[in-house]
C-alpha cells in the first residue's frame, strides 16, 4: 500500500494541535539527564497548565504518548517490554539501552515514568491520548524491521488497554513516516497519523541524511515564510487519515523576545488563511519544550489559542484532534465520491 501526500481538499478545515508526549524518552539522541532534566521535571508543570489553558478555551488536543512513559514502576515496564526488538547501530537511537537507568517508580524517577500525566490527560473529555510508539522507535534510522515495529505497535497497544484505553493516532518519531509502519498501524486500528508537512525541508528522513543547511533553512522558515505557506488539508485513503503537521512551535528559551513575536505573527497569519479558505492548520510541539520558561511560552500559545477562539467564532473554524479532523476528511471523501 503505497500513502503519498494527498492533494485533494477533502476535509473541513479547522485548527488541530498535537503535542508529543515523551519524557525522557524521546531525547536520549541528544540529550541526557544532565544536560536535559530541568526540562523534563518542568514538563509537570507544563501540562496541568497547558491542559487548564484547553479546558477554558474548549480547545480540543492530541497527546501522542510513548508507550514507556504510561507506567508507575519499574516491574510495570519490564514485564510490557515486547520480545522482538529493534536492533541500531546508534544506541542513542535504541531505548531499551536506557532500561537499567531507569528508577523504582514515578515518585522516585520523574524523568522516565508519567503515568499521572497520562491519566491527568484522560480525565480531560476534549483531549485525545494517541501513541508516539512504544520506545519512541525510528522508523528510517535502520531499514524498517517490520516484525519489531509490529512487536512495539503491539505493546503500546497494550499499555494503551491497562488503562481502559485504545489509540486511533499516531504520531511518529521524528515524523519518520513509512508505508510499512503505516500497514501494520492500519491493521491494528491506529488509521490517523500525522503526515510531514508541506515543504521539502519536512520530507522523513534518517537525521544522517539531513545536512546542516536543510536543517538551517527548517528553523528559519519557522519565523519567515521562506518555503511558502503551511496551511494544509487533512485526507482519508485507503483506510488512514493523514493529517499534515503545519509547523513547529519553537519555544522561547530565554534572551530577546522577538524571535517569538516573529513567529506568532506568522502562525496567526496562516491560522487566518486557513479559516478563510475553511483547511487545516496543526501546530505541534512537546510539552518539555515549555519545561523552562514555562510562563513565557504558555503565553504566546495562550495568543495562539485566543486566536483560535475568534476565528471559530467569526468563521466557524473548529479546534479538532487529529482523529476528529481525519474523521470529517472522511465524511467529506465520502460526499465527494456520492456527488461524483
Amino acid at each position: 500500500m503505497v500513502y503519498a501526500q494527498d492533494d485533494s481538499r477533502f476535509s473541513s478545515g479547522g485548527f488541530v494541535l498535537s503535542l508529543d508526549l515523551e519524557l525522557m524518552w524521546g531525547v536520549y539522541g541528544t540529550h541526557s539527564i544532565d544536560s536535559y532534566g530541568p526540562n523534563i521535571l518542568g514538563v509537570r508543570e507544563a501540562v496541568p497548565a497547558l491542559l487548564d489553558l484547553f479546558d477554558t478555551n474548549g480547545l480540543h488536543a492530541t497527546w501522542a504518548t510513548v508507550g514507556m512513559l504510561m507506567f508507575d514502576n519499574r516491574d510495570e515496564l519490564l514485564a510490557a517490554l515486547p520480545h522482538r526488538r529493534a536492533q541500531f547501530r546508534n544506541q542513542r537511537d535504541n531505548n531499551y539501552a536506557f532500561i537499567d537507568t531507569v528508577g523504582e517508580d514515578e515518585a522516585s524517577d520523574p524523568y522516565h515514568f508519567g503515568l499521572s500525566i497520562v491519566q491527568d490527560i484522560a480525565a480531560r473529555s476534549t483531549q485525545e491520548l494517541g501513541t508516539h510508539t512504544f520506545s519512541h522507535y525510528y522508523c528510517l534510522e535502520e531499514p524498517l524491521d517490520i516484525p519489531a515495529f509490529t512487536a512495539d505497535i503491539d505493546a503500546a497497544i497494550a499499555a494503551f488497554q491497562r488503562l481502559g484505553m485504545r489509540p486511533r493516532s499516531i504520531v511518529f518519531p521524528r515524523n519518520q513516516v513509512t508505508p510499512g509502519a503505516l500497514d501494520v498501524c492500519v491493521a491494528r486500528g491506529v488509521d490517523v497519523y500525522r503526515g510531514p508537512g508541506p515543504f521539502r525541508v519536512d520530507r522523513p528522513a534518517a537525521r544522517a541524511q539531513q545536512s546542516k543547511a536543510q536543517r538551517g533553512l527548517r528553523l528559519a522558515n519557522s519565523y519567515v515564510p521562506l518555503c511558502g505557506s503551511a496551511v494544509v488539508d487533512a485526507s482519508w485513503r485507503d483506510g488512514i487519515g493523514n493529517v499534515p503537521a503545519s509547523r513547529f512551535l519553537r519555544p522561547y528559551a530565554g534572551g530577546s523576545a522577538a524571535g517569538a513575536r516573529l513567529q506568532l505573527g506568522l502562525i496567526r497569519r496562516e491560522m487566518q488563511q486557513a479559516a478563510q479558505q475553511n483547511r487545516i492548520f496543526h501546530l505541534w510541539f512537546h510539552p518539555h519544550n515549555f519545561g523552562t520558561y514555562t510562563k513565557e511560552n504558555i503565553s504566546v500559545l495562550s495568543e495562539i489559542v485566543a486566536f483560535s477562539g475568534e476565528l471559530r467564532d467569526t468563521f466557524g473554524w473548529p479546534s479538532l484532534t487529529m482523529s476528529e479532523a481525519a474523521d470529517a476528511a472522511k465524511r467529506a471523501s465520502a460526499q465527494m465520491s456520492g456527488a461524483a
